[in-house]
Parts: structure tokens; sequence; C-alpha cells
């Protein structure tokens, strides 16, 4: 049951699947699919009201989802306002505000949802970012790497904010069999029992008006038959269905429904009636689609559970499962997820929580990932001359001030550069080699990998982050993680060194070196260390003091 109250953070002048109270001053509409929790004011006063004085004002779905809707006579007044749009097009719509004539412009795509007949998902796009509303929806595993319009190219897009179908977003529903999966174990337990006489019937007992369509498609073609139901007008335009049910109940499979103020008798009842044309009583088992019964099971259970005498459940879910939706978020790393779906017996605040470590970006009181791009580096052990002065600076007294500032880097639990010689050189404004990760430190926890690699469009993945720690040293010390992925398409595979080109393997931030640089030696450390002691600015090495390494009578320790 969607929670979701019809406006997202980013474009707050359109409204999705909801239509009453604040709604009610939207710019454009959109509706995703018509169920009924998703169709909210969609039929009120109010609107139906502003509408008729409207110019502007239009709902955006999908081809099958306006002939659903007009189907209805209640809905008629929608006619004129309506736009249907084709999957996977991108359409530009203007958002105008009609009393002040101010206008906001946005491009719109469906994708399909796999939900129910016309069932879409909304990406849109404009000044305020990417963002994707999935309404409900069923993908499998792998599904959206194949949606053309999520990518950018080679690119998966930069997805902002996903607003999710979190129906099933709970470990309870880790794992739910596919369509496939489900239509193969219904057709078997039909099969059987149609084979027995022709007063042997099935009862499909679906509890929705339509989303079912699947399976009557399926099982009409399986069988050489047609499927009882109420009424053919939803259907009427769309003969890929229409070919596949019937109003007549001369037939051995049935979806009809009993009236609503019929509902506490439903039972294992055919609601056309339980006697043939000829007066023979029939035969009736009745299997009920359903997902949340199968959840609440505290063991393993087939797709086909026989739960009495006559009557049957059938695993079959129009939403995706836990693991369906952690495929489909890993791969997009959007930076905000926002439920739409509180799933039953968790709380909003539940399903928030668990959402969070599917976002691309992750921030808390203590450390802030940003997004820095591909970080290209080499590895390079500090060399000998290095250690020892470190281990000299450290016994000089009269570098009392560096030592302190030292110190209180190193404090620092999450600085980058842990090496003493790196934070002295990164403090005086010198060249300094470049750190070293050490393997296992790569893959620590420190910094978690994405479940799944994701393109070259992503500039933040957390295996390539800038880690900032809050402090007085904040911005200061920068290091990045080299993951020694190359990335291509959807897929990673492992660099190999010798296909880098020379910038590649000679700078982090692509900028050349200094002409004439090189990494201070032990007598040129002294001399700043020196300068740093009496409280002198030392921007650098001068002319003077460089020539010190090679001028007799120069510095040396003993000095």
């Amino acid at each position: 049951m969607s929670s979701f109250a019809g406006r997202m953070k980013e474009y707050p002048y359109i409204s999705l699947d909801r239509f009453d109270r604040e709604n009610l001053h939207a710019r454009a509409y959109f509706l995703s699919h018509c169920h009924k929790d998703h169709m909210k004011g969609l039929k009120g006063p109010l609107l139906k009201r502003k509408l008729k004085f409207s110019l502007t004002v239009k709902l955006y779905c999908s081809f099958v989802t306006k002939e659903l809707l007009l189907s209805n006579p209640k809905y008629g007044f929608w006619a004129d306002h309506i736009v249907a749009l084709e999957l996977e097009s991108p359409t530009q719509i203007s958002l105008i505000d009609e009393a002040s004539g101010e206008k906001e412009e946005a491009v719109v795509t469906l994708l399909p949802a796999g939900h129910c007949p016309g069932s879409v998902m909304f990406l849109i796009e404009g000044a305020q970012g990417t963002v994707l509303y999935t309404g409900d929806f069923r993908l499998a595993e792998g599904d959206a790497s194949r949606i053309e319009v999520l990518h950018s190219g080679s690119r998966v897009k930069d997805i902002q904010s996903v607003y999710l179908d979190s129906t099933f977003y709970d470990p309870r529903f880790y794992q739910i069999p596919s369509r496939e999966a489900c239509l193969s174990g219904i057709r078997g337990l039909v099969l059987d029992w149609l084979s027995r006489s022709t007063y042997h019937v099935v009862w499909l007992n679906c509890k929705a008006a339509y989303g079912y369509e699947y399976l009557f498609t399926n099982l009409g073609e399986e069988f050489h038959t047609q499927v009882h139901v109420n009424s053919l007008d939803m259907f009427k335009k769309m003969p890929e269905i229409l070919a596949h049910v019937t109003t007549e109940r001369a037939t051995q499979i049935h979806a009809c429904r009993h009236p609503k103020d019929e509902e506490f008798m439903r039972g294992n009842r055919l609601p056309c009636g339980s006697f043939a044309s000829d007066g023979t009583p029939l035969k009736i088992i009745s299997i009920k689609p359903s997902t949340m019964w199968f959840g609440e099971r505290t063991r393993k259970t087939n797709v086909i559970v026989k739960t009495g005498s006559s009557s049957y459940r059938a695993c079959f879910s129009f939403h995706s499962s836990y693991a369906e939706i952690r495929d489909f978020l890993s791969y997009l790393q959007p930076i905000n997820i926002y439920p739409s779906v509180v799933p039953l017996g968790r709380t909003h605040a539940d399903v928030t929580e668990l959402l969070k470590p599917m976002c691309r970006e992750v921030i808390s009181s203590a450390v802030i990932y940003r997004p820095l791009g591909t970080l290209k580096r080499t590895r390079q052990e500090p060399t000998c001359h290095d250690v020892d002065c470190a281990d000299w600076l450290f016994e000089s007294g009269d570098m009392a001030p560096v030592r302190k500032r030292l110190m209180k880097l190193e404090a620092t639990p999450t600085t980058p550069l842990g090496d003493p010689v790196h934070l002295l050189l990164s403090l005086i404004g010198c060249q300094a080699p470049e750190a070293f990760v050490d393997e296992d430190e790569k893959h620590s926890a420190q910094f978690p990998l994405p479940l799944n690699p994701i393109s070259p469009g992503h500039v933040l993945s957390q295996a390539k982050t800038m880690l900032i720690q809050d402090g007085e040293c904040q911005g200061e010390i920068l290091a990045g993680i080299d993951t020694g992925w190359k990335e291509s398409g959807s897929h990673a595979h492992q660099t190999d060194p010798s296909e880098l080109s020379e910038s590649q393997v000679s700078s982090d931030f692509e900028v050349p070196s200094t002409p004439e640089s090189h990494p201070p030696g032990t007598d040129e450390l002294i001399v700043l260390y020196k300068r740093l002691a009496a409280g002198e600015q030392v921007l650098g090495l001068n002319p003077e003091d460089r020539a010190c390494r090679t001028k007799p009578g120069g510095p040396s320790l003993q000095d």
C-alpha cells in the first residue's frame, strides 16, 4: 500500500500518484498505473473543478493506463487532460504556473515497471537533477542494466534520488520466485485438475481488479481456453489480453469476482455459481495468488501450497524482492533513496535505515564522502633517508612546535598519511613521495566497496572517494584509494598497468610536476626545520638554500 505523499523534493511543482491536499496545486500530474492506492483524489470534486478552468494542467501516463482509466465513466472528465507517452521516449514538458506565468522545463521518460499492464516508472531530468520514481515495480536482477534510457552512452546516469517501491524491502522477502517459476507451478496444478473431467474447474481468487493478466494470457494459451471475468470493458483496446478473456461462464478457468457486499462469503464458492449449465455440480478448487502469506512462513515452502481440502496458495508477486531491489539500487547508485511503501510489521524509520547502505553518499557526524573523480596513483615506498630524517626530527629539542602539530595530526584516526615525513612535508609545502597504500588497507572495512561495480558515469563510487575528517585539519590532508578496477559499461575488470598513459602513472590529479622539482634531501630538511623553529615562514627553498647541498661548509647533521 503506497504511503507516498505525491511530491518529490527536487520537483515540488508536479504530483505523482496522489491528487488531493497540497497536490491540488501541482502544475502537472503523473499516474504510474491504475491501482486504487495510487489514485487517491483522482476523481475528487476539487481537482475536477481545477481542470475545468485550467488550460495547461495535464496528466501524464502510459497508453494502457489511459485506456484503463477512461474505461471507467467516473474518470471521464480527464479525457481532455490526459497525455499518453511512449515508453522509453524522452519528452520535454513545461511546468507552468497559470497565475504568475512562471515556467520550468523538465524531460520525462516512461520506463517499464513490470508491475501490471500499463505500469511505468518516471525518470525526470531537469535543473534540479535526475530523479527516478518507481511507482510499483517488479524487475528481475539485471533488468536495470538493460534499460537504455538509464544510461548516457556506456555509463549509468547520475541519479540524484530514487523514490522507491519498498513493499518487500525486508529480509523476510529476500528471495521471491520469478513469475515464470510461479506460473510453472500453477500450470502443473491446473493441468492435473482440469484433465479429470469437464466438470472440474479452477477459480483464480485474485484480489485486484486487474494485474493478473499475465496468468490469464499464459493459462489461456496453454489450455486453449478463455478465462471467465466479470467485465471486458477495460480490455477493449488491448487485443493481446482481450483474446484470452470472456464473460461466458462455460469455461474451466475462472477469475470472476464476488460483489463487494459478499466479501465475507467468498470461501471457495465460485462467484458465478457452483453448477454447470446442465445442473451438474462443479468440482472446484481455488488458487489464491499472494506473496505476503509466503513471506510469513517460518520455513521454505514450494510455490504452491495446499491450505484446505480444495484451496491452494500460489506465490505470485507484483513487487520486487529484497534481493532484486538491492540489485537495482546497487546498479543505479543513487545519492538519496526515499521509500514509498512501509513493509508490513516495519516502520518508516526501519526501512529508511535499511536503505542507507544503498545510498551512494554516506554522511555522518564524523565522516563525509565527497566526489573526487577517478584517482590515478602509483605506489612508492618511502626512501631510507626519509625515515632517518624523521627519527632525527623527533629527537631534536628545537622542533617542538612542529612536533606538537604532528602529534595533533597523528591523533586523527583516519588521517590517510600516517608517515611522519609525509605529514611534515605536507605542512612545509615540499613535494613528498607518494603515499604507500598497503594491499590489505585497500580492502579494509573503513572503505567499503559497492556491491556491484558501477559504470564510469558515476563520479562517486565508494571505492573512489575522498575521505575528509571533521576537525581542525579538515581539508589539509587528503588521499585517494586506488581500487585497481578499470570500468567499462556496467562491468569492471583489473587494470593492466602497461595500458596506463604517462600522465596516469605520473600524477594523482593530472597536473604536471613543477619543473626541476625533486624529493628534498636531508641537508635541505635541516635548513627548513631550523628556520621553522626560529619562527620564520617557509614557503620553499630559495636558490641560496638549495645550493647548500653541494656548497662546501654547508650545514651538516653535526651542526
